[in-house]
């Protein structure tokens, strides 16, 4: 495991469950949400930095109608104030982002604007359709070479929510994934096997395509990714 990343609630919750990690010799990485205005982001910022918090994934860059906007100011600022310091992690959408249908075209655009881009690694939102990560990142490719992309992965727990949520953001679900949970919805067990079953064979694919790091999205399920990590182990020789 590199590091634990945690969702940004409030200040206080946040505060704590990074204290805790830390005491615990946890590597982590706390989420910043581009909503904040300057002032509480430097705070967030101190806060990390005095902590000994060596990374940050920046989040919800892309609301307003100049995509990254903010997120490119807030990246401006940690590369002034904490170069070599802290590492930057960005989230992305390798389909669309439900507040930008022409999510390609204006990521594509602002990394060619802004070389700052480079030097920050990107994890992806969670994916089921494999070849939305190939299309992506070969799109990527061809503006810039070697950009870092940590794919995500994160089991269903609540079927009927990935369905909104996909839906939303426009992300592929594929019907025969939809179908053969739907089939075995009522079968606990036999859902969480087939669950796993696939998202351990898109990891497999990963693997194939050379990816060394994956995202898992828990949503506080350490059960679940046990489970898939025991079943790479065991059927995948990982």
């Amino acid at each position: 495991m590199k590091f634990l990343t945690i969702t940004y609630n409030n200040l206080k919750l946040n505060k704590k469950i990074i204290n805790y990690f830390l005491n615990k010799k946890k590597e982590i990485m706390p989420h910043i949400i581009c909503k904040n205005n300057i002032k509480n982001f430097n705070y967030l910022i101190n806060m990390y930095y005095i902590n000994n918090t060596k990374n940050v994934m920046i989040i919800k860059g892309d609301e307003k109608l100049s995509n990254f906007y903010y997120c490119y100011n807030f990246l401006n600022i940690i590369k002034n104030n904490y170069r070599n310091i802290i590492k930057i992690y960005l989230g992305v959408y390798v389909e669309f982002h439900q507040n930008n249908l022409n999510n390609f075209n204006d990521f594509k655009n602002n990394i060619i604007k802004n070389n700052i881009f480079f030097e920050s690694i990107f994890i992806s939102q969670y994916i089921y359709d494999f070849e939305s990560y190939c299309n992506f990142y070969d799109d990527l490719n061809k503006i810039k070479n070697n950009i870092k992309i940590i794919p995500g992965i994160m089991p269903i727990n609540c079927l009927k929510k990935i369905i909104s949520f996909s839906n939303i953001c426009k992300a592929n679900l594929p019907i025969w994934l939809i179908k053969k949970l739907l089939n075995n919805f009522l079968k606990k067990k036999k859902f969480n096997k087939i669950n796993i079953e696939i998202n351990c064979n898109i990891i497999f694919k990963m693997k194939k395509f050379k990816i060394k790091l994956i995202h898992f999205y828990t949503m506080n399920n350490t059960k679940i990714i046990n489970n898939i990590c025991n079943f790479l182990i065991n059927n995948f020789n990982f």
